[in-house]
């Protein structure tokens, strides 16, 4: 890819954050809606693999999910299996946040894919599905 090119991707990649930041009114962080689609993906995760996902100290981990703890958005549960574990799991409210949070970005993202015909929006998944491979 040419300079040009690369600057024209991330030019795309920062004009649709500030879309989604301006159609963004919840207090709520990056991380913390990281961590609830982690959650609604996964159905539950363990402290290690949180930490290990986000690539942050456990320690920043835990603050993380008392954060959402305290807002009601996940709950923490001990493994069955292993009491020593523990594991957290998205809430109701977690999980509307979540499903606000994702209309109010499709919908910040819509002015950009909306210039696309069908078969572009398309391709335009299917590279940048390969380049996340």
């Amino acid at each position: 890819m040419t300079n040009k090119g690369l600057m024209t991707f991330l030019s795309l990649i920062r004009e649709s954050n500030k879309s989604v930041r301006k159609a963004w009114n919840f207090n709520i962080s990056g991380p913390q809606l990281h961590l609830l689609h982690l959650l609604e993906t996964n159905g539950h995760v363990n402290m290690s693999d949180l930490s290990e996902h986000l690539g942050i100290s456990q320690s920043a981990a835990t603050a993380l999910a008392n954060r959402m703890i305290k807002g009601n958005y996940i709950t923490r549960e001990r493994s069955e299996e292993d009491r020593r574990v523990v594991n957290l799991k998205i809430t109701d409210e977690g999980r509307q946040l979540l499903e606000t949070f994702s209309a109010s970005r499709d919908k910040a993202l819509e002015k950009y894919i909306s210039k696309l015909t069908p078969e572009e929006r398309a391709e335009f998944v299917r590279l940048c599905q390969k380049m996340l491979e």
